[in-house]
């Protein structure tokens, strides 16, 4: 599903080399920017997402280390 949003314009600099490049290519760049910045965003994200749980996450780990899984707790795995 395609959700439209609201477009605002922002000015940048480039590389002119590179942005003629570009043009000559027909690539569009609000699209490229867009999905470059959409990457970064969310790898920035998933970054800040595990420093904030680090001490959780090594909570759980440690404590599956010394108890084990659920599933090996009932037979599961064994």
């Amino acid at each position: 599903e395609v959700v439209m949003r609201q477009k605002v314009s922002c000015n940048t600099s480039i590389n002119s080399d590179l942005l003629n490049e570009a043009k000559s290519l027909d690539i569009k760049l609000s699209e490229v920017f867009e999905a470059a910045l959409i990457r970064a965003v969310n790898e920035k994200k998933k970054v800040e997402w595990f420093k904030q749980n680090d001490g959780a996450l090594k909570a759980h780990n440690d404590k599956v280390i010394k108890n084990g899984t659920f599933s090996e707790s009932i037979g599961q795995l064994s």
